[in-house]
Formats: structure tokens, sequence, C-alpha cells
């Protein structure tokens, strides 16, 4: 039951955003560069933002778990949004359409749902061949980190199911919380007002500072509860910018052509 929810959840991490950028893109006749473009986006961000936190690692171990929190949520808002940012001001410059920047929100979140999704595949299949050997024998495991390798086996084969679908449900609220992001630069750029890079920037801070915060103090199914809420703010969101984009089109600026 337990190996059968671990599938379902990383089969999901892969699965879902293919399906959304299909539907996505025929439905409004788009071009799969902005999927592809959203992917590298995330990618590009991350490339100084993880040596970054961890060289920041051991300043982390010994702040508080507030400072903490809100470290980590201002570093990834600030490499994510800025790389959004780069990516509509100087790459995607005729794209402008809540279309064009819901699919390339899709494109950056459903790419790092699926690196996650391919890392708990090779996490399962560790975890399988670790059950049934004797880890001793096992030449990377250093015998002082025996222990606790043991202690991670055992905690992975004694988590209750339905905590290991939790994977695939906090990547669905965060994909809600990347489209929303996109549209929220995408339309400070459409409009010329540099405030809305900056409340991206905050929202983004915000829910990552808020998760790592709860993740800590409250335990997780209550942190994936406020990241639901988060999840559902960030849809409305995403619908509330599409009359805006419409204004802009009907004010007379041109909407970008896909592809």
């Amino acid at each position: 039951m337990l190996t059968a929810a671990y599938v379902v959840s990383f089969t999901g991490m892969i699965l879902l955003p293919i399906l959304l950028w299909i539907i996505f893109t025929r439905k409004y006749s788009l071009s799969w560069k902005l999927v592809l473009a959203g992917g590298l986006t995330f990618i590009a961000s991350q490339i100084l933002h993880i040596p970054l936190v961890l060289g920041l690692n051991k300043f982390l171990q010994n702040a508080s778990l507030l400072v903490t929190a809100i470290v980590l949520g201002l570093l990834a808002g600030v490499f994510e949004e800025t790389a959004r940012y780069i990516l509509f001001k100087f790459i995607l410059k005729r794209s402008r359409s809540w279309k064009e920047g819901v699919l390339v929100g899709l494109g950056h979140g459903g790419i790092e749902a699926m690196l996650i999704g391919i890392s708990a595949v090779a996490t399962l299949v560790f975890m399988m061949s670790y059950r049934s050997i004797d880890l001793s024998t096992v030449p990377s495991i250093p015998p002082e980190q025996l222990d606790l390798a043991k202690q991670q086996v055992d905690a992975f084969w004694s988590t209750q199911p339905y905590m290991a679908l939790l994977g695939f449900f906090e990547r669905v609220f965060a994909m809600c919380l990347h489209v929303s992001l996109s549209l929220i630069v995408l339309y400070g750029l459409a409009k010329k007002q540099a405030v809305w890079f900056w409340l991206a920037l905050l929202w983004h801070t915000f829910v990552d500072a808020v998760a790592v915060y709860a993740s800590k103090s409250v335990g997780v199914l209550q942190t994936e509860g406020l990241v639901a809420i988060f999840a559902l703010i960030s849809l409305w969101i995403v619908f509330k910018m599409r009359p805006k984009f419409e204004q802009i089109n009907q004010a007379g600026e041109p909407e970008a052509v896909a592809g």
C-alpha cells in the first residue's frame, strides 16, 4: 500500500504537468516554446540559488527558526522572480497576454514538479534496495553514518500512505503559486509598473517563509493545509488578473502572437 502511494505520488508529479501543457497549448494555440522558457527559467534560477543556500547552511543552523524561514523565503523570491523578470523583459518581449503568462508559469512550476518526481523515483528505488540488505555492506555509507542511514530507511517505510501522497499535492499547490507569480511579474511589465515585481517577490517570500516556519513548528499536515490556502489565493489571483490583461489589450497595447 505504501509503495503504491509513493508510485502514485511521483507519477502524478511527472504526468500532471505534461497533461496541463498539452491541454493549455491546444486550447489556446500556444507554442511549446513558452513551456520550455518557463522550465529553463526555473532551472536557471537555481544555478546561483542552491549554492548560496548551501553556503549559508552553517549560518542558518545557528539562526532562529524565524530568521531561517525569512532568509530562505526571500532567497527563493529574489532568484525566481528576478529570473522571471529577465525572461519576460528580454527574451519573451512580445509575450504580454494572460494565457502566455499562465503557460510560462505552468512550465516553471511543472519542470520543478517533474524534477522532484524523478528524484522521488530514485529515492524509492534506493529505499527498496536498502530495505532488503545489510546497510553495513554498502560501500557508499560510512560507518559513522550507518545508524543515521538505518533510521532514514526505517522512517521511509514507516510513513503512512496518505503522507506519501502529500508530495504530489504540494507540487499541485506550488504550480498554482508559480502561475500567479508569472502573471504578476508579466502584468508589471505590460503596465510598465515596477511595483508588481515587488509584489510578486513579497508574495513568494511570504508563502515560502510561512511554509518553512510551519513545517518546523506545527507539523506537516498543518503546513500543507496552509499551503493549500495559499494555492487557493494564487488561483484567485490568476483569474482576477485575466480581465486586467484584457483591459490592456482593449486600451490599444498589442497582445503577443503565440509562438
